[in-house]
């Protein structure tokens, strides 16, 4: 798995299926606020996310959006909108089939240094990273951070999963896995490394 659990964005502009990834684990969104890990939304996921006409709406997706409301209101996933000229740039080479919350948050990262475009959506990640070559964030790839640098622990690991199966219909089990596989791969080659590992020298070497 291509990934570097020791790393992650700390401003991501979220597009709308990874708010709702990050926030169907309680214990997940939580351990992104200890880590201190600012992510925004443009004006089109927030119209996306809570105003979108819909023909119904059901309970688990009814908890999501309660929840990003709750998180609004503390000061959370503030919005950020992006110039007429970035998304024009960004929308010019775009594939079809990516929505216009996703095109939105590349744009608003393409204009503004620093900001990564966070995404669980494959064709959006490939054109963002491969065409627009913006950093690129996962919802697996912060969870792969969270256990690298121990805001999440090992008890967490089957309750994160069972959260968030629980309200997503395609759910990111495999993707988890393989992040937290990832992040205890790199804890153990950092202990194997660790000045403590090597027994001190005597001086006749």
């Amino acid at each position: 798995m291509s990934i570097d659990p020791t790393r992650f964005s700390s401003v991501s502009v979220t597009d709308t299926c990874a708010i709702w990834n990050m926030l169907s684990s309680a214990r997940l969104n939580k351990a992104a606020v200890r880590a201190e890990l600012d992510f925004c939304i443009t004006p089109v996921v927030l119209y996306e996310c809570l105003s979108k006409p819909r023909q119904s709406v059901s309970p688990e997706q009814a908890e999501l959006m309660d929840r990003l409301r709750q998180e609004r209101g503390v000061g959370r996933f503030p919005v950020k909108g992006c110039s007429l000229d970035d998304l024009i740039a960004v929308s010019s080479a775009a594939p079809g089939r990516l929505g216009a919350g996703e095109l939105s948050c590349m744009a608003t990262a393409y204009g503004i240094g620093g900001f990564a475009f966070m995404t669980d959506e494959r064709l959006a990640f490939r054109y963002a990273k491969e065409a627009l070559h913006i950093p690129v964030e996962t919802t697996p790839r912060l969870y792969g951070y969270l256990h690298y640098h121990k805001h999440l622990n090992d008890s967490d690991h089957t309750s994160v999963i069972a959260e968030h199966e629980k309200f997503e219909r395609r759910p990111l089990t495999r993707f988890f896995q393989e992040a937290y596989e990832e992040a205890m791969r790199f804890r153990l080659m950092d202990a194997s490394f660790s000045p403590a590992s090597f027994p001190e020298s005597d001086g006749n070497t």
